[in-house]
């Protein structure tokens, strides 16, 4: 029997949610960003600080890379640093939207695949020296994930991972749950024939972003979501109470879900690291 192809949920918002970052935000990186101590938490500082977060990446690339795999590579940006630097490139990602702004961004220097990393099968095997997943491991299922990169890396290749893990269950309510548990990612990886050459914590240099999105969804997003709710019930009473009636439960769940993104809510159950493996040249 043939293996099923994974496909995008309908509820899966995550192609949506880095639309609307590079479009209303006019983000060039879809990441978080690295804040050094003293510099300001704000949305105006937070361009500089994820330009600041692709060179720190950057620095953790091995010198016997020359071909990369940018798996999940948003709009383009880490790409656009790669490609500045010499690398050759090939970028992942599900949506036709993303990848055309990838394009654009590298003046077309780049080869693109538009489609989830766990589906892709025309890649030339063993071919690439490293595979990047910035903020995108998250989203890959993790033995999915590793078999994946078994097939596309050289002997001796690595992966490059920087993404938030938990390192505890989460048991409260309405508390984002995204991100792999850490321990079961690192057992997974070594199972997969890969040594763990580097593992850098930058929790508290990023975690800061999460403030600055706390205060958008705040003071910008809800007061919208309300005054459009004030609107519709002054206007169309009997469609905002049916709206209130079908909606209402998911609407306030979701609201309760986005007041907890604050960096201090984020330390408690997660951690943001910078992982290099490298894939052993025979397994054990």
């Amino acid at each position: 029997m043939a293996r099923q192809r994974h496909r995008h949920k309908k509820t899966y918002y995550n192609d949506i949610a880095l639309r609307l970052a590079e479009q209303l935000l006019g983000l060039k990186h879809l990441h978080f960003g690295y804040f050094d101590e003293g510099d300001q938490i704000k949305l105006s500082t937070l361009p500089h600080a994820q330009e600041v977060y692709a060179q720190q990446l950057l620095g953790f690339v091995p010198q016997d890379v020359h071909r990369i795999l940018d798996v999940g590579c948003g709009s383009g940006g880490m790409a656009k640093v790669l490609v500045q630097h010499g690398y050759e490139v090939t970028c992942i990602a599900p949506d036709p939207y993303l990848i055309q702004k990838t394009l654009e961004n590298t003046s077309g220097k780049v080869t693109t695949c538009t489609d989830l990393y766990e589906n892709v099968r025309d890649l030339p095997p063993g071919y690439f020296d490293l595979i990047l997943m910035s903020e995108s491991c998250q989203y890959v299922k993790v033995k999915e994930g590793w078999e994946q990169n078994s097939k596309y890396l050289r002997p001796g290749g690595y992966v490059l991972v920087s993404d938030f893990f938990k390192l505890r269950e989460i048991a409260r309510p309405n508390i984002s749950k995204s991100g792999h548990m850490l321990d079961a990612y690192l057992q997974a990886a070594d199972e997969q024939g890969y040594v763990l050459m580097t593992k850098t914590d930058i929790t508290e240099r990023v975690a800061p972003t999460m403030d600055i999105y706390n205060d958008l969804i705040q003071t910008k997003l809800f007061p919208v979501e309300e005054a459009l709710a004030e609107f519709l019930y002054r206007r169309y009473p009997f469609l905002s109470k049916s709206v209130q009636l079908v909606f209402g439960k998911k609407i306030s769940n979701l609201k309760e879900k986005y007041s907890n993104q604050s960096s201090e809510v984020f330390r408690q159950y997660k951690g943001y690291f910078i992982l290099l493996f490298q894939k052993r040249r025979f397994k054990n």
